[in-house]
């Protein structure tokens, strides 16, 4: 990869950078390092944190006037939630969305009431070049007798290093050469890409989270179409190499895999089952794990969990497994019977754990026999128990494009003087808060308290609806990012605008509503149907998350 700072830093290109003194005498770097070394190299001199500060220094002495997703455009493939920094959410709250805030210039983001520019900027550069930075690969191990593509039965010593002279390896060895000899042929294979291929490479196929095309296109310079051609062409390459007679070892362990992992296997597990899955692949520049993340037929990554399909239908294929038990099960039955789904016993309880209703409620309520007398369950429409709700079938709550889930709070007098927001029990269980707990989050307001006793609620966001000017009958959206810092997003109230325009505000959409048509397919993608869905099925939905706002405004 032979990008340099000024490919990726558009205004490097048009700016006389030699007489930028900042960019110059930087030590361990060369003269016109950042239009001469490749970015891998530099960011083994200066870290991140030092680029992000030394980009905001220009961004803010050098080009007041430019936007922020203008001075760097892979800004634009950033996930949100990579910039999870307080004034970033300030920030962002302000601008009321990614794409507005990137468009803010530096001189503009200064501006704003609340906001500082200079460590929004810093987090902003700091958080693309970390994704940029080369990932340390574990170390090596040493190598033990064992099967090649299967699991190890039994662990065999290494013997002293002294007793075994280098033209004595032992044939027992040589299977664990073949594996060391994958990265290789891997390697081999895929170690002529040109750059855009490269990079098409690194953030569409072998990316944990695949880039926009249409971002990515902005980052090269190119049209779209170019990025899915590239990407057509990259997997057809990579179908045929699987094909070949040289690939059979790699082969051979996608097979293992799947029969070692059944319908679902935790993250870690699958990146550590192989010790080569941890090691950097020198022609992607990827660890090796997500190349086989992409070869491997009909598993999907998750979050923290491979799946074979979908994850939603497998959490709620368990959810109304339990549900349908006559009696609550006992954990160690409850484990017994998410097997027939196809999880493996050494990962059944990761799994129970970790479908969000089920996490929320406590071990015993899954363990006692009756919770009522004469066995009777509580059971809510839907076959929910315990009075807990998927988050899909929960009033308000919508999955926005960064995937997570957000509550939609209409704000009321109470809430602008101080009072706690009721919290729906789905969404509650979404965060991970369960009954009876008590816990602090952070947010760009200070931190707020959560709790489940009489009913789940947030306290006070009176300082937060402050800042950004709400009033009563405006909206915000909550969500906790993975840090576990809660993010809110304000919404002022709709003034006029035709009733579907008002509907797809209630979801947090605001951009032109075009045809009836397309805001169904909005609403549907926002309230967790995912396959295209006629205005029958969408409003049955509605009906039962009990959404009779957007009923309303839809007919």
């Amino acid at each position: 990869m032979n990008f340099c700072l000024s490919d990726l830093v558009p205004p490097l290109r048009w700016s006389d950078a030699a007489r930028i003194t900042a960019l110059a005498d930087r030590p361990g770097l060369p003269d016109a390092w950042w239009r001469t070394l490749p970015l891998h190299r530099v960011l083994a001199v200066l870290d991140a944190e030092a680029l992000g500060d030394l980009l905001t220094e220009l961004a803010v002495d050098h080009w007041p006037a430019a936007a922020v997703g203008d001075v760097l455009p892979a800004l634009h493939v950033l996930d949100p939630d990579e910039a999870d920094d307080p004034q970033v959410a300030i920030a962002l709250d302000r601008a009321g969305s990614w794409h507005g805030l990137l468009a803010l210039s530096g001189r503009e983001l200064a501006d704003q009431p609340f906001v500082k520019a200079r460590p929004v900027l810093t987090a902003l550069f700091t958080a693309v070049f970390l994704r940029m930075s080369p990932e340390e690969a574990p170390p090596v191990s040493k190598p033990v007798s064992k099967p090649v593509f299967g699991p190890v039965s039994e662990p065999v010593e290494d013997p002293p290093e002294e007793q075994v002279a280098e033209e004595e390896v032992p044939e027992q060895q040589v299977p664990e050469q073949q594996v060391a000899d994958i990265p290789e042929l891997i390697d081999a294979a895929f170690g002529d890409l040109d750059d855009q291929t490269w990079m098409v490479a690194q953030n569409r196929v072998f990316s944990e989270e695949p880039s926009d095309p249409e971002q990515l296109a902005r980052l090269l310079a190119v049209h779209p179409a170019v990025i899915q051609d590239l990407e057509a062409a990259l997997r057809d390459r990579l179908s045929r190499w699987l094909a070949l007679p040289e690939a059979k070892p790699y082969n051979e362990h996608l097979t293992w895999l799947t029969d070692t992992f059944g319908a679902a296997v935790p993250k870690e597990r699958f990146v550590t089952a192989a010790e080569w899955h941890g090691r950097e692949l020198r022609s992607l520049e990827v660890p090796a794990w997500r190349f086989v993340l992409a070869t491997l037929p009909g598993y999907r990554l998750f979050g923290d969990w491979l799946v074979a399909g979908d994850i939603e239908e497998l959490r709620e294929r368990t959810r109304n497994l339990i549900a349908s038990a006559e009696r609550p099960p006992t954990v160690p039955q409850a484990l017994e019977m998410i097997g027939t789904l196809g999880v493996r016993p050494d990962v059944a309880r990761q799994w129970l754990e970790s479908v969000p209703q089920l996490r929320a409620q406590k071990a015993s309520e899954i363990s006692t026999p009756d919770r009522q007398p004469g066995g009777q369950q509580d059971r809510q429409p839907g076959g929910q128990q315990g009075g807990l709700k998927d988050v899909a079938l929960t009033r308000r709550c919508f999955r926005q494009p960064d995937g997570r889930w957000w509550l939609r709070v209409d704000v009321s007098g109470d809430h602008l003087h101080g009072g706690e927001v009721p919290l729906p029990s789905g969404f509650a269980a979404y965060i991970g808060l369960a009954p009876g707990e008590d816990r602090t989050v952070r947010s760009a307001g200070g931190e707020v308290g959560l709790s489940w006793h009489a009913r789940p609620v947030l306290g006070s966001l009176q300082r937060i609806l402050s800042e950004v000017s709400a009033e009563e009958g405006s909206h915000i959206f909550l969500t906790l990012s993975e840090e576990g810092m809660l993010r809110v997003r304000h919404l002022p109230a709709a003034n006029g605008g035709d009733e579907t325009s008002r509907a797809l505000r209630l979801v947090g959409y605001t951009a032109p509503s075009g045809t009836p048509e397309q805001a169904a397919r909005v609403i549907a993608t926002r309230v967790g149907l995912t396959a295209p869905v006629g205005r029958p099925e969408l409003l049955a939905r509605l009906r039962e998350r009990g959404d009779r706002d957007l009923l309303t405004l839809l007919g």
